[in-house]
């Protein structure tokens, strides 16, 4: 068998943070945390023919990242977000409108991409204007395995985008926030239980993970519940671990491993990117693997 590939699509964007700006997005961070961990990761997107769309293509380089598949806008400035961090290192974002990523084009070679993909990791953040929400569309139709990302950052968090891209998810991961925010728009209890017996019937989800920050995670998969509790560390900013978290989960759920291990080492990778400043800190992937 091949090796997996899997293909990030979504937003690139500076994140503005009291202590620095520090390139972001979060299915860039998923793809340089894949990269690193060994899985060949593709990213799709799009940055602005501007300093800062320089900087990022750079960084992504340094990173290590595929960006073959980034575009580039000759008018629309690369994304932004500036974010305040409340007393716990959570963050808040003000984004700014419009910005390259919202004009993502499915040209030949990235609908190919996405059709050799083993996976396509993709949100709901990439779909705030009509028009993105198409192309994220257009691109996952030639998916095998789709796997969402919800990300609701108000105001960018419509409903009818939310519940259309659940439709077309194979795997789903949210937090503990968006859970209740799903669970209302299915009209369901507040449960993990409740919400994956909704998403399977209505739209034959087969894969749920829900992080929950301090209280650790879940994950419904091949029919059946695993409990992960969270690593005690000590929080710098949680500015990309929920991405490290995923790409840990599925760089070894694609290689075969149990969703126990899959589940500890993403714990794992979570707890130290918390701990440390920015999404992609430094690491040796081999220590989580031991």
């Amino acid at each position: 068998m091949s090796e997996p590939t899997v293909l990030c699509l979504g937003e690139t964007l500076w994140d503005i943070l009291p202590h620095g700006e520090f390139l972001g997005g979060a299915p860039l961070n998923v793809a340089a945390h894949l990269t690193r961990l060994g899985v060949r990761a593709v990213l799709v997107s799009r940055v602005g023919a501007d300093p800062r769309g320089r900087a990022a293509l750079a960084e992504m380089r340094a990173l290590g990242l595929d960006t073959a598949r980034v575009q580039i806008d000759p008018w629309l400035p690369t994304g932004e977000a500036r974010a305040a961090l409340d007393a716990s290192g959570s963050a808040s974002y003000v984004f700014l409108q419009p910005a390259a990523w919202d004009r993502i084009e499915p040209d030949a070679a990235t609908l190919q991409a996405a059709h050799a993909a083993t996976a396509v990791v993709f949100g709901t953040l990439a779909q705030r204007t009509p028009g993105a929400a198409t192309v994220v569309r257009r691109i996952l139709d030639d998916a095998a395995w789709r796997v969402l990302d919800v990300n609701l950052r108000p105001p960018h968090a419509e409903r009818e985008v939310v519940l259309a891209s659940l439709a077309r998810a194979d795997f789903v991961k949210l937090n503990e926030n968006e859970l209740v925010v799903l669970a209302d728009w299915l009209s369901v209890r507040h449960e993990p239980e409740a919400l994956q017996a909704a998403l399977a019937d209505r739209y034959e989800t087969s894969s749920l993970c829900i992080t929950r920050g301090a209280a650790g995670a879940v994950l419904w998969h091949e029919g059946r519940w695993v409990e992960q509790p969270a690593h005690p560390t000590e929080v710098a900013d949680t500015v990309g671990a929920g991405d490290s978290f995923l790409a840990m989960l599925l760089a070894e759920l694609l290689a075969g491993s149990s969703a126990e291990l899959a589940m500890r080492r993403a714990a794992q990778l979570a707890a130290f990117v918390a701990s440390q400043r920015g999404a992609v800190p430094r690491y040796d992937p081999e220590q989580f693997r031991r």
